[in-house]
């Protein structure tokens, strides 16, 4: 049920005026101001909302959706004597899963029939694709807790993080504060629903400086479901 999560954001945004202008550090700042689910009209699907109140000194907060180009880009292709780096070109390549592979698909024309062929490709992430950060952690038999990874954990699905646009539009430097809503639609009740779970945020700025990371307490989701509203 969650192999195609949705997120949203929202955002509460506060500009101080050039009067009365705090000094906060250029590193993002974030706490808790509310977290919890809440069911909607499709079941089994609900929705996690997750409300951070945010900090930022100069400003520099928020990714636009076409900011694909590096250091923003979703992957990196790695190519070794002028060709790409191909599942089972080495021993030393993992075995195949969602995370250290891409698939590749080409169509070209062949006697005038569309062929398709698709290459395996080995590729890296990049975790800064991405300015807002969400882990889920589920408690072990032993009291540990686990990071929970949706691509390897849950048949490839894509992961819970996302991106918040950008919130300084005049592009000065300029203290900000405000409160971001994050907003992921899934089927959590299925999911989890005989775990104790915590989350886990974090967010980043545009030079690329994280924020600490927040935790929740751990939880049933249960216990902090709210009804259609």
């Amino acid at each position: 049920m969650v192999k195609n999560p949705l997120w949203f954001l929202f955002i509460l945004l506060g500009i101080i005026s050039c009067h009365e202008r705090p000094t906060f550090p250029s590193t993002p700042s974030i706490s808790f101001s509310d977290y919890y689910f809440r069911e909607i009209a499709d079941y089994p699907l609900d929705s996690l909302i997750i409300k951070v109140n945010f900090e930022d000194g100069d400003g520099d907060l928020g990714l636009e959706s076409t900011e694909t180009y590096p250091p923003y880009h979703l992957l990196d292709i790695i190519v070794t004597n002028g060709d790409t780096l191909k599942y089972g070109d080495n021993d030393t390549l993992p075995p195949y899963n969602c995370v250290d592979y891409e698939i590749l698909r080409k169509e070209s024309s062949v006697n005038g029939s569309l062929v398709v062929t698709a290459d395996t490709l080995y590729v890296i992430r990049n975790p800064n694709y991405f300015n807002f950060f969400l882990t889920f952690l589920v408690k072990q038999a032993d009291g540990s807790f686990r990071e929970f990874n949706p691509a390897l954990d849950r048949n490839c699905a894509p992961p819970y993080n996302g991106r918040f646009f950008i919130l300084n539009t005049e592009y000065d430097i300029r203290p900000l504060t405000g409160e971001l809503q994050y907003t992921l639609v899934s089927g959590f009740r299925l999911l989890f629903r005989n775990d104790i779970i915590k989350l886990r945020v974090q967010i980043q700025d545009r030079s690329l400086n994280k924020s600490q990371i927040l935790e929740t307490e751990e939880f049933n989701i249960s216990e902090i479901i709210r009804p259609k509203g």
